[in-house]
């Protein structure tokens, strides 16, 4: 086989995203507080990118204006000019586009006029912060001083210490008698079950602080995994048992918290502000943009005017005149993407009245085609839009995302009924059953099907374990540990 090199012309039809296009996919994908962030990195580079705070406009004599109009009549000849050593692939690396930008909903930390405390519900000490104040409160030595600030490390939100204590004696060369020593004296925290290595461990925790571990107790304690599997029958036979003394461990049991952890502050969520604001009026509902989250950004043309009567190099004044470009382009972008989330956030609006007036049950079926047809936009860009946008309404604030879910068809109507609104309905019916007798998936597809909801007990069963909801087997054994039964 012969290999040799040559040269082939070709010639192909294709589509290029240039630099702003990419930009404004990238300002799509954003919530207002990374907006925010984005211009301030902006307005570090570019001197001519102004915003609320740094706007310089109003202290210059109105003698400028004259000269404002003739440098945006120059500007918009040839608006945001190509350096002439830029190439393509570094136009192309600029900017992070389609599926590789992921907005952070989480981002910002820029101070607003947002009251964050107010949504913010007072707290007490952490619980890392209340078992080291534990750990220096008991009289350890400096080695079991280090292997209890290890076993805070694998401390688990609900309390727990779930971690295999030959790693830890491994990784700290120590002898597993001191581990378990060490383990010992943090059991005795208050409240009592933090520390435990699992279930059992954390409930007999509980039960020797209250002196109630004898007895009928110990052993139901002892055998809790007939529990779990439900085999009633078994237990009472091995603790010798009638059903009202079982009945009485359960209520016990039930009294003792099996997460003690979760009364202590752990992982504070940032909450950010909702990028869109809708309430109702006399006349109709309004849909805002949340501007105090939003920048004011403007174009300091009379610095840009300036600059340029002070520069006679070329190449200075190619990159005043690049930089003024990119500054005009940057807000005409933000207010194309304020106007695009106005634009959605109102057809959403205006298709989820009943939502709005009574609450998830009445929400109705809707895709991305739906709105992106009635808004004249590409599926596409309502995802991007949608995608880590909140919205503040009487229900809660909410990610426009969740608004969309498919719809099941009825008998009675051409309309259907969302999906979300059907999980609704399902734990409802399950939140009001009889705890003797809990409903059955068949029994709430044909309640369904009364209303005139057709579905498949198998999507039943999926909307349940969806909503974390045990099957009726479960729940029934569910009540009779919780003694509802």
């Amino acid at each position: 086989m012969k290999l040799d090199f040559n040269i082939q012309i070709n010639q192909r039809q294709g589509l290029a995203l240039t630099a702003q296009v990419q930009q404004a996919i990238k300002l799509l994908h954003m919530t207002n507080q990374e907006i925010l962030e984005f211009v301030e990195g902006n307005f570090q580079e570019n001197p001519f990118i102004e915003t609320n705070e740094y706007s310089d406009s109003e202290q210059q004599s109105n003698s400028s204006e004259n000269n404002t109009k003739e440098l945006d009549e120059a500007f918009t000849k040839n608006p945001y000019t190509k350096n002439e050593y830029e190439t393509k692939t570094s136009l192309e690396n600029q900017f992070e586009t389609g599926e590789t930008f992921i907005p952070n909903p989480l981002l910002g930390s820029a101070d607003t006029d947002f009251d964050k405390i107010s949504t913010l519900k007072s707290t007490s000490k952490s619980l890392y912060h209340h078992c080291a104040e534990f750990i220096e409160s008991v009289d350890f030595s400096i080695k079991e001083k280090i292997i209890a600030l290890r076993f805070l490390e694998e401390l688990e939100p609900t309390g727990w210490l779930c971690v295999d204590l030959s790693k830890i004696a491994e990784e700290l060369k120590c002898e597993a008698e001191i581990l378990s020593r060490v383990l010992n004296k943090l059991q005795t925290i208050e409240p009592a079950g933090l520390f435990a290595q699992n279930l059992r461990e954390c409930l007999i925790l509980q039960a020797k602080e209250l002196n109630t571990y004898e007895g009928n107790l110990a052993k139901v304690l002892d055998n809790l995994h007939l529990i779990a599997n439900g085999k009633f029958e078994l237990l009472k036979r091995r603790c010798n048992c009638s059903d009202e003394e079982i009945s009485q461990i359960f209520k016990a049991i039930k009294s003792f918290d099996p997460k003690p952890g979760l009364k202590f502050d752990w992982d504070q969520t940032s909450i950010r502000e909702p990028d869109l604001l809708v309430y109702e009026t006399d006349e109709d509902w309004v849909v805002e943009l949340n501007n105090s989250t939003l920048p004011n950004v403007k174009v300091g043309k009379n610095y840009a005017i300036d600059a340029r009567r002070q520069v006679h190099d070329k190449k200075e004044k190619e990159f005043i005149k690049n930089k003024v470009s990119e500054a005009k382009w940057l807000v005409k972008a933000i207010e194309k993407r304020n106007d695009t989330m106005i634009r959605v956030g109102s057809e959403i609006v205006k298709r989820q009245r009943l939502f709005l007036e009574k609450g998830l049950q009445f929400i109705k079926p809707m895709v991305l085609k739906d709105i992106a047809e009635a808004v004249g936009m590409h599926e596409s860009t309502i995802s991007r839009v949608t995608t880590g946008s909140l919205i503040q309404t009487p229900q809660g604030t909410i990610e426009l995302k969740s608004f969309f879910s498919i719809g099941l068809q009825q008998d009675d109507d051409h309309i259907g009924t969302s999906a979300t609104s059907i999980r609704f309905k399902i734990k409802k019916l399950i939140e009001t059953e009889d705890p003797i007798y809990p409903i059955s998936d068949d029994a709430i597809v044909d309640i369904l099907a009364k209303q005139g909801i057709n579905l498949a007990r198998r999507t039943v069963a999926k909307y349940r374990k969806i909503e974390n909801i045990p099957s009726s087997f479960g729940r029934k054994r569910r009540n009779v540990i919780s003694g509802l039964v």
